[in-house]
């Protein structure tokens, strides 16, 4: 070969090998680009279709739910902004992590300017029932960015799938699935306990919240209490009613004769004795109106913490609620247990207060 065809050869050798290097660079500019940008999408349980971050880094809770769940993971370190509720948790003591964050308005008047300041990845808030809805905030936050996900963390029905989906947008599946097996370790012995009940057996529950004579409709989305009741294997009294929570007639309530009245109450891990307790549940005792009613009459009235049964703690519910409704079919169901493992594994938190009484 001469020396031109040899030239020739070393200048085309090297120009294809400089091609070559710069498609790699290419490639690799282009593979650290989609890594840095992937998205995952998860429909929420508003049934929206949302493309998230992935993993999802920065986070802003509009209520106190999807703030616990995400310590149950590990990831409480990623909220970045919370509602007042919220705060009133931190205040409590029961969220000290958060004691730093940012409060950014309440659940039903958000400060959107403030969400924004923060740029979070994802603002997680209820699905429905408590507006501003999903679709509303998301409205809001379009503009910077913002994606909204609906994720409630309190109705037993969705409440296995929520943790799925929240382990998926934090790139924590295995901690979500650990955190629901152990959820399913004791649904599991109600489920067996109360398949085999008639319908025509199960108890009738009469649930009252806060406030006398308040109670909660089961028709339709509902406060997630009706299904909680259900899921222990009771019937709720009132399961034709659509709305969110509603005032009853006494009367009706004798009429309907629920054969064990629960009784909501705020108290729990702040509790320092039963005192309180006792006396929600004598004074319910002590209703004339109630006095013919199967609960009343043979003793079968019980003062319940919301820790436990109401809010995010409707996930407990079912324990709780079983073993009083049927003790005799679940005799080794240790619900106390149950939440004592919980608030020590999964929270980080001392376990104290009251939770059931008597």
């Amino acid at each position: 070969m001469g020396l031109l065809s040899r030239v020739k050869s070393q200048v085309i050798l090297t120009i294809m090998l400089g091609l070559l290097l710069a498609a790699i660079s290419v490639h690799a500019l282009a593979s650290d680009t989609n890594s840095s940008s992937k998205t995952i999408t998860i429909v929420d349980s508003a049934n929206r279709t949302v493309e998230v971050p992935y993993p999802v880094e920065r986070v802003v809770v509009l209520w106190s739910n999807p703030a616990k769940e995400m310590r149950a993971l590990g990831a409480v370190d990623r909220i970045v902004g919370m509602d007042q509720s919220t705060k009133d948790e931190v205040d409590k003591g029961t969220l000290p992590e958060l004691a730093k964050v940012p409060v950014v308005g309440t659940q039903e008047e958000p400060n959107y300017e403030k969400i924004a300041e923060l740029k979070p990845d994802v603002v997680i808030c209820l699905s429905a029932g408590y507006p501003p809805e999903p679709n509303e905030i998301q409205a809001k936050l379009e503009p910077f960015g913002i994606k909204v996900v609906g994720l409630d963390f309190y109705r037993t029905e969705v409440w296995f799938d929520e943790i799925e989906k929240l382990g998926k947008m934090l790139d924590k599946e295995k901690e979500a699935t650990e955190y629901a097996d152990f959820f399913y370790s004791y649904y599991d012995q109600v489920n067996s306990a109360i398949s085999s009940i008639p319908d025509a057996e199960k108890k009738k529950v009469y649930f009252e919240g806060a406030k006398r004579y308040q109670t909660y409709g089961g028709a339709g989305y509902g406060s997630g209490i009706p299904n909680m009741i259900r899921a222990s294997g009771g019937k709720d009294l009132y399961p034709e009613r659509e709305e969110l929570a509603f005032e009853v007639n006494p009367e009706d309530v004798a009429e309907r004769n629920p054969d064990v009245i629960f009784k909501g109450t705020p108290l729990g891990w702040d509790a320092e004795n039963d005192t309180e307790f006792k006396d929600l549940r004598d004074e319910i005792m002590n209703r004339t109106e109630l006095a013919s009613t199967n609960a009343v009459k043979n003793g079968q009235v019980y003062v319940i913490s919301f820790d436990v049964a109401g809010g995010a703690g409707k996930k407990f519910g079912p324990v709780f609620l079983a073993k009083t409704l049927y003790p005799e079919k679940l005799p080794n169901l240790d619900p106390l247990a149950f939440y004592r493992e919980y608030l020590q594994k999964f929270q980080g938190l001392e376990y104290k207060g009251v939770y059931l009484y008597p």
